[in-house]
């Protein structure tokens, strides 16, 4: 079994993810990441005008970046210039942004991470990025101890799309019954697609947090600890549909997320998983931090970054 504090920081990382990896691909695909190597030290507002971006997203996504140690985020505080530089390690992280490509796609072109439940067209869609990530995506692992941390980092952004939203899904769909977490179980007895859902059991198999036997699955302890704790990830996935529009946040008509008329469904937010994992957020205290929990600190549009608060999930409330 992971130490605990291993398992709190993992939660935090997979969070970190659903918050980096559409920011860090979109910018990656307008050419900004390159454009800062090239420069190598810039202001947000140059990079504005540059890329006819809005600044104020903008600005949260570059402190995202920065939130991960990827780039120096430096505000004046006489003139409120921001100014962006890269480090050493910039262009070593930068050329692993494309590893995030296909969790990108999936989720600004189809419905896989936003929906309530996970259909068998969900997990045929899940397979081939499920199956990259069990292969560390043929990651060559660095000697270098800094390097492989940035390497192992990236990973668990993307083990945050695939564990995120499942375990969102299974939590809302009863999956964390006390039946299901005390006994062990085949995948006939949750789901009418067997042969489907087993291929999202082993993935967690993979990971360590079910065993397996005979075709029948049991929680381990480390599993135990992310079951209990499922209501951690709600709020965060509840607003992937936001990041969906991710591009247009950055490039576009960002005022168009919000502007419904009355009676329509809201398009930045799953209102059913937000109410679902605000609830449980709320109370299970089990997993908060000593320096504040992880809900409160989304809440807080101006957090003092810190040790052990996971910063990309900090800057989430400024997208909101």
């Amino acid at each position: 079994m992971m130490k605990r504090n291993q398992l709190r920081e993992a939660i935090f990382r997979h969070l970190d993810g659903l918050v980096v990896v559409p920011v860090a691909y979109s910018l990656f695909k307008k050419g900004i990441l390159a454009h800062l190597l090239k420069e190598k030290s810039t202001t947000l507002s140059q990079i504005t005008n540059e890329f006819h971006a809005n600044e104020g997203y903008l600005n949260v996504a570059l402190r995202v970046l920065a939130s991960q140690g990827f780039l120096k985020y430096e505000v004046d505080n006489v003139s409120g210039n921001v100014t962006i530089t890269s480090l050493p390690i910039s262009e070593f992280a930068f050329s692993l942004v494309p590893m995030y490509e296909d969790t990108f796609h999936l989720l600004t072109q189809s419905s896989v991470f936003t929906a309530n439940k996970m259909d068998v067209d969900s997990i045929a869609l899940l397979e081939p990025i499920l199956k990259k990530f069990t292969e560390n995506y043929h990651i060559h692992f660095e000697e270098d101890v800094n390097l492989r941390a940035i390497q192992e980092q990236m990973l668990t952004h993307i083990e945050g799309y695939l564990v995120g939203p499942i375990v969102v899904n299974l939590g809302m769909t009863g999956m964390f019954h006390k039946y299901f977490m005390e006994s062990s179980f085949r995948a006939d007895e949750f789901h009418k697609h067997p042969e489907a859902f087993a291929k999202i059991l082993d993935f967690f198999v993979h990971l360590g947090w079910f065993s397996k036997k005979n075709d029948n699955y049991q929680f381990t302890e480390d599993g135990f600890f992310f079951a209990k704790r499922a209501s951690a990830y709600g709020v965060t996935v509840s607003y992937l549909p936001m990041f969906k529009h991710i591009d247009n946040l950055l490039f576009g008509n960002a005022s168009e997320l919000r502007n419904i008329a009355k009676n329509e469904d809201e398009i930045h937010v799953n209102r059913e998983m937000n109410v679902w994992g605000s609830g449980g957020a709320h109370s299970n205290t089990s997993w908060a931090l000593p320096r504040g929990s992880l809900f409160v600190s989304f809440t807080c549009t101006k957090t003092v970054f810190s040790p052990g608060i996971p910063k990309a999930a900090s800057l989430f409330a400024s997208f909101r």
